[in-house]
């Protein structure tokens, strides 16, 4: 159990320690990808237990029409995308304010 944690450690001290440029895009890479890969799940598991199993089939059904949805630039699709990275701006941008204040 102490070898995950030292993994852990280490690849947290590694991310940290990039130049801010290198940063930042690893941030909005890994952001992007939960955004294109857990988002979407996310939704599916919260529409199938509060309204009704998707209409079109299953998860990998909305994972298809999202990923349509996304490279035919539709605005639903990219604002769910986009989200977690938005979504950690504004965390950042509060704890920036709050340190100033």
């Amino acid at each position: 159990m102490a070898e995950l944690f030292n993994w852990f450690t280490r690849a947290r001290d590694a991310y940290f320690a990039q130049p801010r440029v290198l940063f930042e895009a690893t941030t909005l890479g890994l952001a992007l990808l939960v955004g294109l890969l857990v988002m979407p799940a996310l939704i599916y598991v919260a529409g199938s237990n509060t309204l009704q199993p998707y209409d079109g089939g299953g998860l990998f059904a909305l994972y298809s029409d999202f990923l349509k949805g996304f490279f035919t630039l539709r605005p639903s699709c990219w604002i769910v995308a986009a989200g977690p990275f938005v979504f950690l701006s504004l965390v950042r941008l509060f704890r920036l304010i709050l340190r100033k204040l």
